[in-house]
Protein backbone atom coordinates (compact mmCIF):
# COMPACT_ATOMS: atom_id res chain seq x y z
CA UNK A 1 0.00 0.00 0.00
CA UNK A 2 0.96 3.70 -0.37
CA UNK A 3 1.68 5.84 1.69
CA UNK A 4 0.36 8.89 2.22
CA UNK A 5 3.26 11.33 1.21
CA UNK A 6 3.79 9.22 -2.02
CA UNK A 7 -0.04 9.68 -2.53
CA UNK A 8 0.75 13.36 -2.49
CA UNK A 9 3.40 13.43 -4.29
CA UNK A 10 1.45 11.93 -7.28
CA UNK A 11 -1.24 14.20 -6.29
CA UNK A 12 0.79 17.17 -6.74
CA UNK A 13 2.41 16.23 -10.35
CA UNK A 14 -0.70 15.33 -11.78
CA UNK A 15 -2.35 18.29 -10.48
CA UNK A 16 0.55 20.25 -12.19
CA UNK A 17 0.26 18.75 -15.41
CA UNK A 18 -3.85 18.60 -15.31
CA UNK A 19 -3.23 22.65 -14.92
CA UNK A 20 -0.80 22.75 -17.69
CA UNK A 21 -3.17 21.13 -20.19
CA UNK A 22 -5.94 23.33 -18.80
CA UNK A 23 -4.08 26.23 -19.65
CA UNK A 24 -3.27 24.90 -22.84
CA UNK A 25 -6.20 24.35 -23.83
CA UNK A 26 -8.36 27.69 -22.54
CA UNK A 27 -5.54 30.13 -23.42
CA UNK A 28 -4.46 29.27 -27.12
CA UNK A 29 -5.41 30.90 -30.25
CA UNK A 30 -8.84 28.84 -31.04
CA UNK A 31 -12.45 30.52 -32.51
CA UNK A 32 -13.54 29.26 -28.82
CA UNK A 33 -11.39 31.03 -26.68
CA UNK A 34 -11.87 34.51 -28.34
CA UNK A 35 -13.95 36.94 -26.53
CA UNK A 36 -15.83 37.90 -29.87
CA UNK A 37 -17.02 34.64 -30.94
CA UNK A 38 -20.42 34.06 -30.74
CA UNK A 39 -21.61 30.17 -30.77
CA UNK A 40 -24.91 29.71 -32.39
CA UNK A 41 -27.10 26.53 -32.96
CA UNK A 42 -27.21 25.91 -36.76
CA UNK A 43 -29.77 23.59 -38.05
CA UNK A 44 -27.94 20.31 -39.15
CA UNK A 45 -24.82 21.47 -38.39
CA UNK A 46 -24.50 22.08 -34.83
CA UNK A 47 -22.93 24.68 -33.53
CA UNK A 48 -21.65 27.39 -35.74
CA UNK A 49 -18.63 30.20 -34.57
CA UNK A 50 -19.41 33.79 -35.89
CA UNK A 51 -17.32 36.92 -34.81
CA UNK A 52 -19.64 39.97 -33.14
CA UNK A 53 -16.46 42.25 -33.07
CA UNK A 54 -18.03 45.89 -34.07
CA UNK A 55 -15.17 46.03 -37.13
CA UNK A 56 -15.99 42.93 -38.52
CA UNK A 57 -19.67 43.58 -38.37
CA UNK A 58 -19.11 46.70 -40.17
CA UNK A 59 -17.18 44.82 -42.95
CA UNK A 60 -19.45 42.32 -43.30
CA UNK A 61 -21.76 44.91 -44.54
CA UNK A 62 -25.23 43.13 -46.21
CA UNK A 63 -24.38 39.93 -45.17
CA UNK A 64 -24.31 40.73 -41.58
CA UNK A 65 -21.97 38.01 -40.46
CA UNK A 66 -18.75 36.72 -40.33
CA UNK A 67 -18.48 32.81 -40.05
CA UNK A 68 -15.40 32.39 -37.24
CA UNK A 69 -15.46 28.38 -36.94
CA UNK A 70 -11.87 27.03 -37.87
CA UNK A 71 -8.18 27.22 -36.38
CA UNK A 72 -6.98 28.49 -38.92
CA UNK A 73 -9.21 31.85 -39.08
CA UNK A 74 -8.62 32.35 -35.78
CA UNK A 75 -4.52 32.28 -35.73
CA UNK A 76 -4.72 34.62 -38.71
CA UNK A 77 -7.26 37.16 -37.34
CA UNK A 78 -5.92 40.43 -35.84
CA UNK A 79 -8.78 41.03 -33.04
CA UNK A 80 -8.49 38.14 -31.65
CA UNK A 81 -8.62 38.64 -28.34
CA UNK A 82 -8.55 35.85 -25.85
CA UNK A 83 -11.40 35.58 -23.24
CA UNK A 84 -9.56 33.75 -20.29
CA UNK A 85 -6.57 34.94 -18.36
CA UNK A 86 -4.07 32.23 -16.62
CA UNK A 87 -5.42 33.46 -13.44
CA UNK A 88 -9.18 33.14 -14.60
CA UNK A 89 -7.97 29.95 -15.50
CA UNK A 90 -6.65 28.59 -12.59
CA UNK A 91 -9.91 30.09 -10.28
CA UNK A 92 -11.41 28.06 -12.62
CA UNK A 93 -9.23 24.49 -11.90
CA UNK A 94 -9.53 25.05 -8.28
CA UNK A 95 -13.87 25.53 -8.62
CA UNK A 96 -13.69 22.10 -10.09
CA UNK A 97 -11.73 20.88 -7.50
CA UNK A 98 -13.94 21.66 -5.15
CA UNK A 99 -16.90 19.95 -6.88
CA UNK A 100 -16.42 16.29 -6.46
CA UNK A 101 -19.24 15.72 -9.32
CA UNK A 102 -17.54 18.22 -11.60
CA UNK A 103 -13.79 16.90 -10.50
CA UNK A 104 -15.00 13.05 -10.66
CA UNK A 105 -16.48 14.15 -14.05
CA UNK A 106 -13.63 16.01 -16.23
CA UNK A 107 -10.69 14.72 -13.86
CA UNK A 108 -11.40 10.95 -12.46
CA UNK A 109 -7.81 10.19 -11.29
CA UNK A 110 -7.20 13.52 -9.47
CA UNK A 111 -10.76 12.83 -7.32
CA UNK A 112 -9.38 9.12 -6.54
CA UNK A 113 -6.38 10.99 -5.15
CA UNK A 114 -8.42 13.85 -3.10
CA UNK A 115 -10.64 11.07 -2.05
CA UNK A 116 -7.85 8.86 -0.58
CA UNK A 117 -5.97 12.30 1.17
CA UNK A 118 -9.45 13.16 2.32
CA UNK A 119 -10.12 9.55 3.94
CA UNK A 120 -6.26 9.71 5.63
CA UNK A 121 -6.84 12.61 7.31
CA UNK A 122 -10.07 10.88 8.82
CA UNK A 123 -9.81 9.34 12.28
CA UNK A 124 -11.25 5.69 12.21
CA UNK A 125 -14.58 4.29 12.56
CA UNK A 126 -13.58 3.54 16.22
CA UNK A 127 -11.62 6.60 16.97
CA UNK A 128 -15.12 8.69 15.78
CA UNK A 129 -17.51 5.95 17.03
CA UNK A 130 -15.56 6.16 21.16
CA UNK A 131 -15.56 9.83 20.78
CA UNK A 132 -19.54 10.07 19.80
CA UNK A 133 -20.11 7.79 22.91
CA UNK A 134 -17.77 9.86 25.51
CA UNK A 135 -19.89 13.05 24.29
CA UNK A 136 -23.12 11.37 25.31
CA UNK A 137 -21.78 9.87 28.35
CA UNK A 138 -20.18 13.78 29.56
CA UNK A 139 -23.57 14.70 28.46
CA UNK A 140 -25.61 12.10 30.84
CA UNK A 141 -23.34 12.82 33.50
CA UNK A 142 -23.84 16.56 33.69
CA UNK A 143 -27.67 15.97 33.58
CA UNK A 144 -27.41 13.63 36.53
CA UNK A 145 -25.06 15.50 38.68
CA UNK A 146 -27.07 18.94 37.18
CA UNK A 147 -23.92 20.07 36.23
CA UNK A 148 -25.19 21.95 32.95
CA UNK A 149 -26.36 24.38 35.58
Amino acid sequence: MRTEEEVLARFDDLRSRRLKARKARYLSREPINCRWNRRLRVKGDGKVGFCAHPIVMSRAGDKGISVCNEDRVAKKCRLFDCAHVPESVENSFEEVLRSPSRCGNEYPKLAILIWFLQNQRRPSRGARLKGAVMDVGRSLWRAVTFGWW
